[in-house]
Parts: C-alpha cells; sequence; structure tokens
C-alpha cells in the first residue's frame, strides 16, 4: 500500500534522526516503536488515518486526537512532548518545518477560533465562571471561589494598565466580554473588544445591553488586524491571545499603532509570560 510504504520511510527516517519514545499500532497488527522505551502508543484503526501522521503538524495531531481518529494511550504531558517532537522531526528543513506548523493567516485563525469556540456556550457554561472568562484565574486564598479568583484576575489586569475612566480600551480577543464589561462598568473606561467567534460576539453583546452599557462598551466581530486608525486607544490589552498570533505578527501585536502617544499595553499568556509597557 502506497500510504503504508510512505510511514515506513518516515519512521526509517525518524529512527535515524531523533529518539521518540513512540509505538504507532496500525489497523493490520504491524507495529512500529521509534525508540526503544516507547512511552505513548498511537493506534491507527483504518487506512484513512495515515493521513494525520504523513507530513504532520500539531493541528492535524490535535484535531486526530480530539476526534477520535486517532487512539492515543500515555501520560498526558508524554503525549504533548512526543507530539510536538513527532512534527518537529518529521517536517523536512527543520525551522522550515516550524514555520508550516505555525502558519496564520486571516482565514485559518478565524476557522480556527470559530471551529474551536462556536461549539455552544452551553457547552462552555458548564465548567467556567458565570462570567465566561477562559484564562487562568488569580486565587489569593484557597477559600476563593472561581468567579472571584477571576473577577481578581480581571482587576488585576486593569490596574496594571492604569484605566482611568474616560479612557479608550482595547481588549483583543475578548473572549465572551468579561474585561471589557470590567472596564466599563467598574472603572468607566469606554471599552472595545473584538473577536472572531460569533457565538462570543452574540453572548457579550447580550450582557452588553444587560449590563445597560451601550455607548460605554461594544464588542465586535472582527480580526484584530483590521481595527483602523492610529493612537486611537489609551490602553490595550489581550489575555492569552498572543501564542495563538504568529511569529510575523508579533511585532506589531507588541508595539501596536493603535496605542496613543503614551498608550499602556499588557499582553498576558497562558504560560504567565507577561509584558507592559
Amino acid at each position: 500500500m502506497f500510504l503504508e510504504h510512505r510511514l515506513e520511510r518516515l519512521i526509517a527516517k525518524l529512527r535515524r534522526t531523533a529518539a521518540i519514545p513512540l509505538r504507532l499500532e496500525l489497523w493490520n497488527g504491524r507495529a512500529y516503536d521509534l525508540a526503544s522505551e516507547p512511552k505513548v502508543k498511537i493506534g491507527v484503526p483504518s487506512p484513512s488515518a495515515l493521513r494525520f501522521l504523513l507530513s504532520p503538524d500539531l493541528m492535524k495531531l490535535g484535531q486526530a486526537y480530539v476526534e477520535g481518529t486517532l487512539r492515543v494511550e500515555g501520560p498526558i504531558l508524554e503525549v504533548f512532548r512526543v507530539a510536538e517532537s513527532f512534527a518537529r522531526s518529521a517536517a523536512s528543513g527543520g525551522r522550515k518545518g516550524l514555520r508550516r506548523v505555525w502558519r496564520h493567516n486571516r482565514k485559518r485563525d478565524r476557522d480556527a477560533i470559530q471551529y474551536h469556540y462556536d461549539v455552544s456556550n452551553d457547552f462552555y457554561s458548564l465548567w467556567l465562571d458565570r462570567n465566561m472568562v477562559y484564562s487562568c484565574a488569580y486565587f489569593r486564598s484557597e477559600s476563593d471561589s472561581l468567579e472571584l479568583a477571576q473577577e481578581q484576575k480581571l482587576d488585576y489586569i486593569l490596574n496594571k494598565l492604569l484605566v482611568q475612566p474616560g479612557e479608550r480600551f482595547l481588549d483583543i480577543g475578548c473572549g465572551w466580554g468579561a474585561l471589557v464589561l470590567r472596564a466599563a462598568k467598574k472603572y468607566g473606561a469606554r471599552a472595545t473588544g473584538v473577536t472572531l467567534s460569533r457565538n462570543q460576539y452574540e453572548f457579550a453583546s447580550q450582557r452588553i445591553r444587560e449590563e445597560g452599557l451601550e455607548g460605554r462598551c461594544e464588542v465586535r466581530l472582527q480580526d484584530y488586524r483590521d481595527v483602523s486608525g492610529e493612537g486611537v486607544f489609551d490602553k490595550i490589552a489581550s489575555v492569552g491571545m498572543f501564542e495563538h498570533v504568529g511569529l510575523p505578527s508579533q511585532g506589531l501585536f507588541r508595539e501596536n499603532p493603535l496605542a496613543a502617544g503614551r498608550g499602556r499595553a499588557r499582553h498576558e499568556s497562558r504560560h504567565h509570560r507577561e509584558r507592559s509597557r
């Protein structure tokens, strides 16, 4: 079989160039160990599933894992490490392969966001707090509720930015709108959020109407790269967004022309690397 032959060639290459603790078990009973002591096992239940392993990237592997197209066994951290190593080593040309893994454009980013977030608001409400904050919370004590911890995180960000009444505030990748709602209601800012998720946009817009914040707070269904103007915001924030913008856009994302002269921007990612200016 052509695809199986391609897989065998890829496995031979990886055995020569990388020690990945992975065992591949095919639908026909064949098994391949890529290292002497595999910690992760991937079951390939049909020939059609081989497409996720040939020319792999992290998006393909993640999709196959979530949808059950590939059967994955092993400690979750080892699964992540093996997936990253497999995608990196299988890509020809080292850094060229990594660029392919992390390629970004407007359509691909929009499709990825909508695929992830437009499942249903009911699903996310099962395990998020009442304000639907989808990022790390700040627990000051073990007795803090999730709702309180998320509000503490929102206040932490807005206080770091020194948000003042009447200032123009932008949240890039605003999710369900908790930060812009907090900025407008508690801090008196004129707050704007942008998201590519229609479910998030509709939820946040409804919350703004319910809170009576029209005219002081808005959420746009818009790519952050399409927000126009220079110096139109006094303060800019992004939470859990930086890792999604892609290497070519990180310069624009960090030194955003939308910020006014002495405006402040804050980027907070899920692994807690933060930047203020």
